[in-house]
């Protein structure tokens, strides 16, 4: 499933109401919140590890899947952008480096 199917799946579940930005961006948050809160169990917790990866994996599902939401919402696409931002995230770095 494409993110246009999977945003116009969404849209049929809800009574053909489209999803608004605001409550994806916050649900958004939530799940980057939780993400953060397993990072802090599995840095304070290491014999826990193994459980915690697989709650953490769960909140990063949930995450991308608001990501492609909010990518349809705006009308861009999700692998456009993911690669745009690897190679953000690759010139801020080797800037970082050259320093």
């Amino acid at each position: 499933m494409n993110q246009s199917e999977f945003y116009q799946a969404l849209t049929d579940m809800k009574g053909g109401n489209p999803e608004p930005l605001h409550e994806t961006t916050s649900v958004l948050c939530y799940e980057v919140g939780n993400m953060l809160g397993q990072a802090m169990y599995m840095y304070w917790k290491q014999q826990y590890m193994v459980a915690r990866v697989g709650f953490y994996k769960s909140e990063l599902i949930d995450a991308i899947a608001q990501l492609v939401l909010i990518c349809e919402i705006i009308g861009v696409d999700f692998e456009e952008m993911k690669q745009m931002g690897i190679e953000k995230a690759l010139e801020r770095f080797i800037g970082k480096e050259k320093k």
